[in-house]
């Protein structure tokens, strides 16, 4: 949830090209971004959303996790 929290008001900045997420879990960052469905998962699709408009916005976008 601190991901999420994290990377959603950042990535609607506009001036911001560049995220870098520091976790201790990089299991639970995958598991953000896996396709397979799980039921937690529900609460993820808006972050995928927004993932995916932000890293598709423009081509300097990235993050790093």
């Amino acid at each position: 949830m601190a991901i999420h929290t994290g990377l959603i008001p950042a990535m609607k900045i506009d001036s911001v090209y560049d995220i870098t997420v520091i976790t201790d879990s990089i299991a639970a960052a995958k598991k953000i971004l896996e396709s397979k469905v799980d039921p937690l998962q529900n609460m993820f699709i808006p972050l995928a959303s927004a993932i995916k408009t932000f890293l598709s916005k423009d081509g300097r976008n990235k993050i790093r996790f």
